[in-house]
């Protein structure tokens, strides 16, 4: 028998307080439809997670670690909670962040590990990860072998321009421009003569430049941020040759939230694949409660959630204007909030993998991370990150 919307949103708001759950078997699926009427509320501990965060780990203007007590500053991960800061009025704590990436562009810099946009005068962009603070032979804000990646470029770019447009200002105009620039110049058409994509950028240390073909997600990234400053045109051709090179059934669990968050509405046939497929949809129990969630790819005997992953599907279905689906897994990530202490403060954040197998030994999950509590607050503001606008 089928519940109805209305009570698996109130079943959904008291598990979360902690009444009556039961438990449910890791293969046991929640009644259909997976739908809620109504949004639990966004739970003010998790900004307040990604706070401490910020003042614990990096008290000036400084990039954040992906998790308390990890020594790595990823730019995608800087660029969400940017984003997240922005979203919620915390524009100096943004400020914080993207001041960073704003100084880190000293045009005469010799240093060919330093995060630094330049590399003697020749524009390269940021790496995609650094050290936050030393780390044996490598100092801080410097790596071995990172990729300097044209899709954390590209949110950097959006993280700015929402920044700027939300705040009424140009204050990282030179820096969205530097990025826009450089994604421009990585511009390729393609060989069939429709459309064309952006090329990868400086790879494994900056000992290779670009690889022979164009990446799908990354591609996604780029459209969507060359189209908010006003690129259209590379953005459109961008689209075309998305719409011919990515295809199928077992891609990537992104390659279909990130194309209806940058799409629209149009393209909201694209959730059915991962909504309808166990290989993506899982629903285990979680300290004893049942949650649905998204695995990063097609994967059948993997009995793990991916909480970016619900969060973009979340945020997709919004975009969509199907609030029933993005409450429902909006309200799924309530379900996986962990409790910390960061800086003597209680606070609550989201591991990046519910468990730690289908490639995640290296995940700690009673351990917030950064990008998921970005797409926590994204999905319960309804937010469309690579267009900005809520859905209401």
């Amino acid at each position: 028998m089928q519940l109805s919307c209305r009570w698996i949103g109130l079943c959904l708001a008291l598990a979360y307080l902690g009444v009556g759950a039961t438990a449910h078997s890791a293969d046991a699926p929640l009644p259909e439809p997976r739908l809620a009427e109504e949004l639990v509320p966004e739970d003010p501990l998790v900004l307040e997670w990604l706070k401490q965060l910020q003042d614990a780990s990096s008290p000036g203007a400084y990039p954040l670690p992906s998790s308390y007590g990890d020594n790595e500053a990823q730019t995608f991960n800087n660029a969400l909670a940017a984003m997240a800061f922005t979203l919620k009025g915390e524009h100096a704590r943004a400020r914080r962040i993207l001041d960073f990436y704003a100084r880190a562009t000293d045009r005469d810099n010799q240093d060919p590990t330093l995060q630094n946009f330049f590399y003697k005068g020749e524009a390269r962009g940021f790496y995609q990860h650094v050290r936050h603070h030393a780390d044996g032979d490598v100092a801080a804000l410097h790596t071995t072998d990172a990729d300097r990646w044209i899709g954390d470029l590209a949110w950097l770019l959006l993280a700015c321009e929402y920044h700027d447009q939300s705040c009424h200002e140009s204050r990282y105009a030179e820096l969205s421009g530097l990025i826009r620039d450089l994604l421009l110049g990585f511009y390729q058409d393609a060989e069939t003569g429709r459309g064309g994509f952006i090329q990868h950028g400086w790879r494994r240390g900056d000992t290779r430049l670009h690889e022979d073909s164009g990446h799908h997600e990354g591609n996604i990234d780029c459209r969507a941020a060359l189209r908010v400053c006003g690129r259209g045109e590379t953005a459109d051709r961008i689209g075309l040759w998305l719409a011919d090179v990515v295809q199928g059934d077992s891609l990537p669990l992104d390659l279909y939230t990130w194309r209806v968050l940058a799409e629209g509405p149009e393209a909201r046939g694209l959730m059915d694949i991962p909504e309808s497929d166990p290989r993506y949809r899982k629903t285990l129990t979680v300290r004893g409660r049942p949650v649905t969630g998204f695995f990063h790819g097609p994967d059948l005997e993997v009995d793990n959630i991916w909480p970016d992953g619900t969060g973009h599907a979340a945020c997709a279905y919004a975009a969509c204007g199907d609030t029933l689906h993005a409450n429902f897994y909006a309200n799924q990530l309530d379900l996986l909030l962990i409790t910390e202490i960061i800086g003597g403060v209680e606070v609550r954040g989201l591991p990046y993998a519910v468990n730690r197998t289908g490639g995640y030994q290296w995940v700690d999950p009673e351990r917030g991370f950064l990008s998921a509590a970005a797409w926590y607050i994204f999905a319960k503001n309804r937010f469309n990150p690579l267009r900005w606008a809520p859905a209401r």
